[in-house]
């Protein structure tokens, strides 16, 4: 027996163990979602809050004053409020395995995100926070964002229109958070998920790989890796609003020819 060819195939059963073994440790989505995110160069290096507390003190600033967000009203006569399944008023987002609350403000959730706003007419620097607590004052934006592309015969500038089921608008009002997830079953490149609506309509603020600065999603609302993580580890079930408002553009055509229907919403 060649000892060179001996030494070769232990090599490589023991690669093939390695393999099988953080296969089933680890699920296959989770995988997928990490492959895609190093392949679309939305990698991010922010991964916990001292990360966050690190780039304040490193960050510029501009001298522009802090803008002043008030707290949005919720409607009266919105959507039922429908939870997540497991979640509760007053709950904060769990972690499965692969997945970490590492941005959570140390002080939570006395400490925590009060409303996220979101601009439909600036998809380049949309979205803002406002927390509340003793520990709240940054990050606070702004972020880029892509919102839903809507149906062709759909006005998803139109209040109503956008509230419409299967309408793939981003809803505009202010809605409290109904839950979270580690990522969406359909779509396993959505990361760290806060549900704006969950049934019927199962819209929610999300990561993605691609944020392209036109509407594009089929109704979530599409963020940085970051900043879907940030909401999503420090926003509280029924307490942290969002605020959806501004003029929303319908996208060219060619958008809505190449992003087809799919039985995902996202």
């Amino acid at each position: 027996m060649n000892p060179r060819r001996t030494l070769l195939s232990i090599f490589v059963q023991s690669v093939k163990n390695i393999f099988r073994s953080y296969f089933s440790a680890f699920p296959k989505a989770l995988f997928i979602s990490a492959l895609l995110l190093l392949i679309s160069g939305c990698v991010t290096k922010k991964q916990t809050w001292q990360d966050w507390m690190t780039a304040r003190e490193s960050a510029a600033t501009n001298g522009e004053p802090p803008m002043i967000l008030a707290t949005p009203v919720l409607s009266t006569n919105g959507p039922a409020l429908v939870l997540a399944p497991e979640y509760k008023i007053g709950d904060g987002a769990r972690a499965g395995p692969g997945f970490d609350l590492a941005m959570r403000n140390p002080d939570f959730p006395q400490t925590h995100i009060e409303a996220v706003f979101i601009d439909l007419s600036k998809p380049a620097a949309g979205v803002r926070i406002k927390w509340t607590g003793t520990n709240a004052d940054w990050p606070a934006g702004p972020w880029r964002e892509t919102p839903g592309r809507g149906g062709e015969e759909i006005d998803c500038d139109d209040l109503e229109g956008s509230n419409t089921v299967n309408s793939r608008c981003t809803p505009k009002g202010a809605f409290p958070v109904v839950g979270f997830a580690d990522h969406l079953k359909l779509t396993p490149q959505c990361l760290y998920a806060t549900w704006v609506l969950y049934a019927p309509r199962f819209i929610a603020i999300h990561s993605h790989t691609e944020l392209p600065r036109i509407p594009a999603s089929s109704g979530c609302i599409r963020m940085p890796y970051e900043t879907a993580k940030l909401i999503h580890n420090n926003s509280l079930v029924g307490v942290t609003i969002i605020n959806i408002y501004g003029t929303w553009q319908r996208p060219p055509s060619f958008v809505n020819f190449r992003f087809k229907p799919h039985r995902s919403v996202y």
